[in-house]
């Protein structure tokens, strides 16, 4: 029959392996850890910079659009002047004929 001192030496000599293949795998999750924080960050880069493209070209397309729109309103503003000047009795009596409609609309 083994004694203590012999089994406590054999449990010893089991587990010092094991120790160092813990430490092992200990270091290769931190390993690990660390290459999925990498990447997650470099990902995470690169999201942001896609997202901020995407916003700058959506920004650059919204000013586009309100320019185009200005440019119109300028556009049908410059032809009503110009229509006032070719007809100005045409003009005021159009102006009237609107004013009494609004009035009549909103006396009700």
């Amino acid at each position: 029959m083994a004694t203590r001192k012999e089994i406590e030496d054999a449990a010893a000599e089991l587990s010092e392996p094991v120790a160092a293949q813990i430490a092992a795998l200990r270091a290769d999750m931190a390993e690990l850890g660390a290459v999925v924080t990498r990447l997650g960050k470099e990902r995470a880069a690169g999201l942001k910079a896609a997202a901020q493209r995407t916003a700058s070209t959506g920004y650059a397309k919204g000013e586009e659009a309100v320019d185009v729109a200005l440019a119109e309103l300028q556009s049908l503003e410059d032809e009503l002047a110009a229509a006032t000047r070719r007809r100005p009795f045409a003009s005021l009596g159009l102006a009237a004929l609107l004013g009494f409609l609004v009035g009549v609309i909103f006396r009700r």
